[in-house]
């Protein structure tokens, strides 16, 4: 028991008064003889012992009234999780938070939410008011209303949707909504998994209790899942016309799985499956999909699990698989010559299309120093920087946008470079240093072949040089270098040696640069520096270093998006009046959604994962999609772990003044509320009642028979 009040305990000294009092009144007679009232004696003795019965109850009734109304003045009470409290007996107004997120799809949750939502609908009284508030802000009414079939029909339309939703949003706007009420009871149900995604950020103070309904089991504090988080694919340079697809799985559960079956579909017919031997418990492992591709386009593709799993959503991962048949090549020529042999890119342009044909897949365009200005260089794929002297502070600058935003950089190496002003102004583009030229022989000296030295040893993992492992690859070797540049030591991190010389000096050199690549070749890719061009290895290793630096012959740097969040489309120059977007494509009847361009953008927000394809204007001509478009949308990520939240984690969740008062908290599903009952009306009524019975025992008896005659002649006569 507690008190609300304890100072009015000091109240019970006074239940001593009654018995003070009771012991100042009595009277010691004196004892003297009288033999002519001793029958009179004996009958006074008889009265005065009911008389003194009387006095002690009426004594007691006192002590007793003056107790309890001092413990009355204390308002004691107690906690009890029985009964019905106070308030649960007034108007009350609930708001009902329906998390209708994408991991609620799991097993049979969604379908303990409907019934859990039905029941709490059921519970309410005619005169209770109702609004519903679910986490991913769906167009439902969220006003208190004494409507209850308007809110049982909205519920019945809720079903969880594939993207994240923000349950602290959802608690607080409920909060929002209790605010407006004036009824004298208000509360928030919650019916939720508690999925781990709602720990994040910073929890909002609810003033309102909470009543927390779980649709997952004890024992499901972390279901089973295995997830396919992420595809990515790379054109292979050492064979034409094949990609490699990188698929990610990971396993979410606490238990390694065996044995997984996935597959790679197009169009939604499958091309090729795979199995993944084991992944251990929170392990994401990769799988490699070789995939062949003779024709060029863009396709809707996806990686799933051959067999689903209790939550589907995250067991399949669409992605656009975008084919290029051209390669575009912006060469700049540092050194031309009227004499083909002389020229700098002469070798270069012909090993990358000898047969110099408008159709080949690669596709070169040569320009001099001054003319780079002058390009738009996002038309290109791959840029090569061929024997240039220096680069201007602005057009360096340029150039690094280019390669951070995907693009492919080559520099090579010649006697025309100036290695003070690279150093300078391409420092956040070379992968090392320059230092200067090392001259190991003149081409014409005849110790030549003493003092040169070749090629050595390469990364033969590397998609460039994995060709040149193979049987006849030692061709690479073969070359003569009779210069090349020298490099500084650098930053280890910044770059990785390809190809060395025989003396172990770097070749060829990588550098990683946001979404793009800087190679940089330190010998010449003329007759000039080497012997390189005239050998048999160079024209596949010009090749395969332009395909692995094309940005279009990759998924790296394409835009990833998930459900519920903002696709923006630039759609300048290629769709003016409205974008008309269907999808996702492989459903029998893909949505149309309509939309109109602003400032050159479309803004969409995709309702379920797939791939959409995108129209200029009406689509009912036949016309096909703007392939460059097309993009792909998948399921939130943050969903697929399944694993609970602590119940007690919510506490942070109510406001501290609500938590002292105890007038909010949280309540979980199967639990009751322990409530403050009162004491201290029953107090006060007991106090009424001894007060009554006192005045009673207190009145004579004469008195009480007179007024219990007036009582009954008074019913007689009425």
């Amino acid at each position: 028991m507690s008190f609300l009040e304890p100072l009015f305990l000091l109240g019970l000294l006074g239940a001593a008064l009654p018995l003070l009092v009771h012991l100042i009144n009595r009277r010691k007679a004196t004892k003297r003889s009288f033999p002519a009232l001793k029958m009179l004696l004996e009958s006074n003795k008889r009265v005065a012992r009911s008389v003194k019965v009387r006095q002690w109850f009426l004594m007691a009734l006192r002590v007793l009234a003056i107790l309890m109304l001092a413990l009355a003045l204390a308002k004691p009470f107690i906690l009890s999780d029985a009964g019905v409290a106070a308030g649960e007996r007034l108007p009350t107004a609930v708001v009902l938070v329906v998390d209708t997120s994408g991991s609620m799809t799991h097993g049979e949750w969604w379908d303990r939410a409907s019934d859990q939502i039905s029941d709490e609908l059921e519970k309410l009284r005619p005169w209770d008011e109702v609004a519903l508030v679910t986490t991913t802000q769906r167009d439902i009414p969220e006003r208190l209303t004494d409507n209850h079939a308007k809110i049982k029909t909205a519920a019945k339309s809720l079903a969880p949707e594939a993207h994240t939703g923000d349950l602290k949003q959802a608690l607080q706007s409920a909060a929002d909504v209790l605010a407006t009420s004036q009824l004298p009871s208000r509360k928030i149900v919650l019916v939720s998994d508690l999925s781990a995604n709602n720990r994040a950020g910073i929890a909002p103070e609810i003033p309102y209790p909470i009543e927390l309904e779980q649709v997952r089991d004890k024992k499901e504090a972390a279901p089973d899942n295995l997830a396919i988080t992420g595809v990515q694919y790379e054109q292979d340079a050492t064979e034409e016309a094949t990609w490699q697809i990188e698929a990610k799985v990971k396993n979410q559960s606490k238990e390694a799985r065996e044995d997984v079956d996935i597959q790679l579909t197009f169009d939604g017919e499958p091309l090729s499956s795979g199995r993944i031997e084991r992944i251990g418990p929170g392990e994401e492992v990769i799988h490699i999909f070789r995939h062949r591709q003779t024709t060029s386009g863009t396709f809707s593709a996806a990686v799933e699990l051959s067999e689903e799993d209790d939550y589907a959503l995250d067991d399949r991962f669409s992605f656009v698989f975008r084919t290029r048949s051209k390669i575009m090549v912006l060469i700049v020529n540092g050194e031309a010559a009227s004499i083909a042999y002389d020229d700098e890119a002469f070798f270069l342009t012909r090993a990358l299309n000898p047969e110099q044909r408008s159709d080949s897949g690669l596709i070169p365009t040569t320009i001099t120093p001054e003319g780079l200005a002058n390009k738009n260089l996002s038309e290109y794929d791959v840029i090569i920087l061929a024997n240039v002297p220096r680069i201007p502070n602005a057009m360096s600058a340029k150039l690094e946008r280019y390669v951070r935003d995907g693009g492919g950089l080559m520099i090579t190496s010649g006697d025309q470079l100036d290695v003070e002003a690279y150093n300078q102004t391409l420092v956040g583009l070379l992968p090392k240093p320059l230092r200067g030229l090392k001259e190991l022989a003149k081409r014409d000296d005849p110790d030549a072949p003493v003092k040169i030295t070749r090629f050595g040893a390469s990364n033969h993992n590397h998609p460039v040089f994995r060709a040149f492992s193979t049987m006849g690859g030692s061709t690479l070797q073969s070359a003569q270098v009779y210069s090349y540049m020298l490099l500084e030591p650098g930053d280890p991190a910044l770059s990785t040696t390809l190809l060395s010389y025989k003396d172990n000096a770097p070749a060829l050199l990588e550098r990683q640069l946001g979404r793009g690549r800087v190679l940089l070749l330190t010998t010449s890719i003329d007759f000039e520096w080497s012997d390189f061009p005239i050998r048999s290895a160079y024209l596949p290793m010009m090749q395969r270093t332009t395909q692995y630096l094309a940005r279009r012959a990759t998924s790296v740097g394409d835009s990833r998006y998930e459900v519920g969040g903002k696709v923006t489309l630039e759609t300048s120059g290629i769709i003016e009046e409205r974008a008309i977007i269907k999808g996702p494509q492989g459903s029998e009847e893909p949505a149309r959604y309509v939309l109109e361009p602003l400032d050159g953008q479309v803004v969409f927000t995709p309702p379920e994962p797939g791939v959409y394809q995108v129209w200029s204007g009406e689509d009912s001509n036949g016309e096909p999609p703007i392939e460059d478009l097309t993009f792909a949308v998948n399921a939130a990520q943050s969903e697929s772990d399944l694993t609970g939240m602590d119940i007690e984690a919510f506490e942070q969740w109510i406001a501290p003044k609500a938590r002292e008062d105890g007038s909010a908290g949280v309540v979980a599903s199967g639990q009751t509320r322990e409530r403050r009952v009162n004491i201290w009306p029953t107090l006060l009524f007991l106090v009424t009642l001894a007060l009554l019975a006192e005045t009673i025992l207190g009145t004579r008896r004469s008195v009480l028979l007179r007024l219990w005659r007036m009582i009954t002649r008074q019913r007689l006569e009425a």
